[in-house]
């Protein structure tokens, strides 16, 4: 159980909103990280795959995420986009509310080392997908739900963890759904700093074109699909503070702006 224990609060630290893995918060636990990112670029993968240059885009971002431990086995998570900013040089800004994440996380159960768990998350329409005529928007437009399936365990004491996730995408509105996955595997380097490394990603059902324009770089669009993998390190200040900051590299890149993802987040734990 120490083992577990310490693999759950090294990978809640670093758990970013899209990814949590199976671990449970705990009953009566709050988990809250407030995060920023940022992505410069001048690339936009099209469609079909291929990429070619557009005039400079800078995509921003603030939010805030909560997790909330009801029992020894379900959690509450909410993700609140406070702050979406897309810039396309000479051509315009917009800035705006995002859309608001909700859902929640069960432990299915144990055996052995081995940690399983299913999520279900809602992602409702509150931003704004007509920002700069659909160019720059700062929302889907449409309901969304993912259904995820995590496993993963701890390993070396409790030194080290790792998990895998799969799930489904749905997208209401004629939007194609999609197949999600992601994986962690993550270290305690001391007893101030975590390590890990990530990967996760979507994968359409379809890439059959259709009728509705394509184009924003933003990547909020119909059949936008990507692998993001990248380093995360944790410094952990101390009373359940911590200074997280993560790489996010982008391949395999569809309808979205290509480049790497910074993101720095203050993270508390109680």
């Amino acid at each position: 159980m120490k083992r577990t224990r310490l693999a759950a609060a090294a990978l809640l630290l670093l758990a970013p909103s899209a990814q949590a893995g199976p671990w449970p918060v705990g009953k009566g636990k709050l988990y809250a990280k407030l995060s920023y990112e940022f992505l410069d670029s001048n690339r936009l993968a099209q469609p079909d795959g291929t990429v070619f240059g557009i005039p400079d885009f800078v995509k921003q971002g603030s939010g805030l995420y909560v997790a909330w431990g009801v029992g020894d086995r379900l959690t509450l998570i909410g993700d609140v986009p406070a702050w979406r900013s897309s810039d396309l040089e000479a051509f315009a800004r917009e800035d705006g509310f995002g859309d608001l994440r909700i859902g929640a996380q069960y432990q299915l159960g144990r055996s052995g080392p081995w940690l399983f768990a299913t999520r279900a998350i809602v992602q409702a329409p509150t931003g704004d997908e007509t920002r700069a005529g659909g160019l720059l928007p700062t929302g889907s437009g449409v309901w969304e739900a993912e259904a995820i399936a995590s496993v993963g365990r701890s390993f070396a004491g409790g030194s080290g963890w790792g998990f895998v996730e799969l799930g489904h995408q749905h997208r209401s509105g004629g939007l194609t759904d999609g197949f999600l996955y992601g994986a962690q595997i993550g270290w305690n380097a001391t007893r101030g700093l975590a390590l890990a490394a990530s990967l996760r990603g979507v994968e359409p059902y379809s890439h059959a074109p259709k009728d509705t324009p394509i184009g924003s770089p933003v990547g909020v669009s119909d059949r936008v699909t990507y692998t993001y993998c990248g380093p995360s390190a944790i410094v952990k200040l101390g009373h359940g503070l911590a200074v997280q900051v993560d790489a996010d590299f982008v391949f395999g890149a569809r309808n979205l702006a290509t480049g790497v993802t910074w993101r720095g987040a203050l993270v508390l734990s109680r």
